[in-house]
């Protein structure tokens, strides 16, 4: 197979480089040039909804229209177009003609960095050519139902993206997942000493041999002099050496002092905590102390906490116990870690947060479970944990929290309210809505009211309409007045 890989790269990269974008107008019919003369004009790669809206194009239907009218021939054709846009709608197109082999296309495309600005949903963004070909034939990846590559298709053209000269960000990919044998790991090194590749620096890592210490300790992209470290960072990583500490060390040293944060802090701190030992650790508790400016130091910590994470070890425990009890750094799956570790101690800290929840305010964002099947919410969880433990207590929190609450957390307070039927929740629950004039707020409030069931309590709702005007002003007000009318309220 490896013979048969290399003559198919040999081969078509001396029949497609020398013959690049040579564009034969004169296969393309007058219809299908009035299609691609509006969507060059349009000149940007649009997906079928964009905007906060997600309101379907102009230029979408264009593709639409150049998908139904050109034959598979002018399609063909298209993908030589000068114009980067519409050789990308052709491609597109053509990756719905199940007869069609993309193979050649994408080897000839290879090449392509012809820069495309694009709009998929809300995000502007640009893409090379090349990229979107690829992308767009990729396995399990954009648009499912389009045609893909098989494995060995795809086998060739990573294969292709390594061998060759190209500048397209599938090169990187291409770099991370290929397989470490020897004969890959002689071009990994040849990247990183010819092109200086960052990524393939980081393959060269995965080897662990000593004798690259010195080509990763060397290695900075760009001139500014407090950056460039990011791939030697991740190379780290991959190969935590003790000759890479004492470098990772100094580079810490010079951030305690900055006032501003960089993102390089992020790998910084992740090849540190790689080493998992009681020196990483004492690296890992200096900025806790020793950063200079307050408003930096969240970074610091957030990194820290991120990457104690990914490389976990027990050595991290009580680190991450400071970060939870001491900087309100908690999230699902720290909290499932430490309270197996010592239930009793994560119950305390437990009920601290929701006590003062306002200074965790990212409880209420979720995840999914490690199967993805369950969508999982942290303020949830933590409600029940102490909901089990000490019900009387978790009333009172959720209470408090109904009456004083943020935005962002009211709604899971409410829901758990709502389930648990305390009648103590009534009382707090119109406290809120007397005075509350933040319609996803009230227009919380007044459902869970509702959902009660009580005549009683739908009067009160409507007394409380009249005392507090927010509650029937702008789209929240209209929103208000039609769920009570939706409800029979009047």
């Amino acid at each position: 197979m490896k013979q048969l890989v290399t003559f198919i790269i040999v081969t078509f990269t001396l029949n497609c480089y020398g013959q690049r974008y040579q564009f034969d107008k004169t296969k393309i019919s007058i219809q299908t040039k009035t299609i691609v003369a509006k969507i060059e004009k349009e000149n940007m790669l649009m997906g079928s909804a964009v905007g906060n809206a997600g309101i379907r194009p102009k230029q979408f239907d264009n593709f639409t229209e150049l998908k139904s009218t050109a034959t598979t021939i002018e399609l063909q054709e298209l993908t030589n177009h000068p114009n980067g846009v519409v050789r990308c709608y052709s491609f597109w197109a053509l990756t719905f003609d199940t007869s069609i082999n993309l193979l050649p296309i994408l080897i000839k495309h290879i090449s392509d960095d012809e820069n495309v600005r694009t709009m998929f949903g809300c995000v502007v963004s640009s893409e090379k050519v090349g990229d979107f070909f690829i992308n767009l034939a990729t396995p399990n990846y954009v648009n499912i139902n389009s045609k893909k590559l098989d494995s060995f298709q795809f086998a060739i053209i990573d294969s292709i993206l390594i061998y060759t000269p190209n500048n397209l960000y599938a090169k990187q990919e291409a770099i991370s997942r290929a397989k470490l044998t020897e004969r890959f790991y002689a071009r990994a090194k040849d990247l990183v000493i010819k092109d200086k590749n960052q990524e393939a620096l980081v393959t060269l890592a995965k080897y662990q041999k000593e004798q690259d210490i010195p080509l990763i300790l060397k290695n900075k992209k760009g001139k500014n002099p407090d950056d460039g470290y990011f791939f030697t960072y991740r190379a780290i990583c991959e190969f935590p050496h003790p000759d890479f500490f004492p470098f990772l060390e100094n580079k810490l040293m010079l951030t305690l002092n900055d006032e501003h944060y960089s993102m390089e802090w992020r790998e910084l701190y992740k090849a540190i905590a790689s080493y998992k030992s009681n020196n990483a650790l004492e690296l890992l508790t200096i900025p806790f102390t020793q950063v200079k400016h307050e408003n930096i130091k969240e970074y610091h910590i957030d990194f820290i906490f991120l990457a104690v994470q990914d490389f976990y070890t027990p050595i991290y425990d009580e680190l991450l116990w400071t970060m939870w009890g001491d900087e309100n750094k908690i999230n699902e799956k720290v909290f499932n870690l430490l309270y197996i570790k010592n239930s009793d101690r994560a119950f305390q800290l437990t009920k601290k947060t929701l006590k003062n929840a306002d200074d965790f305010y990212y409880l209420n964002t979720g995840s999914f479970s490690d199967d993805e099947s369950t969508y999982v919410n942290l303020l949830d969880i933590m409600l029940d944990t102490i909901l089990v433990r000490d019900r009387v207590y978790a009333i009172e929190l959720i209470n408090k929290n109904i009456r004083e609450i943020n935005v962002h957390q009211f709604p899971t307070f409410a829901d758990k309210a709502l389930k648990i039927r305390d009648t103590s929740f009534v009382s707090s629950l119109f406290d809120r809505l007397k005075t509350e004039d933040n319609p996803h707020i009230y227009l919380k409030a007044t459902s869970v009211l509702i959902a009660l069931k009580d005549k009683e309590i739908d009067q009160r709702i409507v007394e409380v309409a009249k005392t507090n005007p927010a509650l029937r002003k702008d789209w929240g007000g209209r929103a208000f007045t039609k769920l009570l009318k939706e409800n029979g309220i009047k």
